[in-house]
């Protein structure tokens, strides 16, 4: 007869082996199901109606791309050179003139990687969560996103204002306006570009945010000469037309 402990001892494995076995048979669906309820709290789905900047001028309806993979352990190496250097590669085609559609697709070496036309429920864009929504990797990304301004008229003498987690680099009608470098956490108006003019028309803006650990976010605005936001313009996203 086996020693009372010994049996104990036994029945003890058994449990642990039947809790590790019934995790492992929990279906994916459950964690899926979890990523998209946090997902539902940062982002709903841009609309084919123009929207506009919040009540603080920030711009919360973007097009964005699955992340593209990129060696950096820290965000400290987020300096200006590497930052130019990861900026002059080229990740896809058309890269600095592409308008993206939703669902659109581009070929980053053998990987589809698609384009979401997303609205923000917070001032700010949470990366790690639209790279979570979506079942991707969401540390050591670089995140492409491209915003369609409309403007009546021109609004000049403006600046370009934004925060990030932690580096990026943003180009309004393809010229390099705000830079933001190494290791920052997410503050407001945190760096702001020089003055520039959103034209009559459309205006595009697009950049993309790095981060290597840690959260991945970031915000931007556009605010006048006394730091005031700049909210008289619409903002737009290409959405695909329905098949008939």
């Amino acid at each position: 007869m086996k020693h009372p402990i010994l049996r104990k001892l036994r029945l003890a494995a058994m449990l642990v082996v039947a809790t590790l076995t019934g995790l492992a048979a929990t279906p994916a669906i459950a964690q899926s199901d979890g990523y998209r309820a946090q997902f539902s709290d940062y982002y709903t789905p841009a609309t084919s109606t123009p929207s506009t900047p919040d009540a603080d001028g920030f711009i919360r309806r973007w097009t964005i791309l699955e992340p593209i993979a990129k060696s950096f352990n820290s965000n400290s190496m987020l300096t200006d050179n590497y930052l130019s250097e990861a900026m002059a590669e080229e990740y896809f085609k058309d890269q600095f003139t592409l308008i993206p559609e939703d669902g659109m697709k581009v070929k980053y070496g053998k990987t589809n990687l698609v384009w979401h036309a997303l609205d923000s429920k917070k001032y700010f864009v949470n990366l790690l969560r639209f790279a979570e929504g979506y079942g991707k990797e969401y540390f050591q990304q670089m995140y492409w996103a491209v915003t369609i301004i409309d403007c009546d008229k021109d609004i000049e003498n403006i600046r370009l204002s934004g925060g990030v987690n932690s580096g990026a680099v943003w180009y309004l009608n393809g010229e390099e306006v705000l830079r933001l470098t190494n290791d920052r956490d997410l503050i407001v108006d945190d760096c702001m570009s020089q003055r520039v003019t959103l034209h009559k028309g459309r205006n595009i803006l697009r950049g993309a945010a790095l981060n290597g650990q840690g959260m991945a976010t970031f915000c931007l605005r556009f605010v006048d000469e006394q730091g005031k936001p700049v909210t008289d313009y619409t903002i737009s996203s290409i959405m695909p037309k329905k098949r008939r």
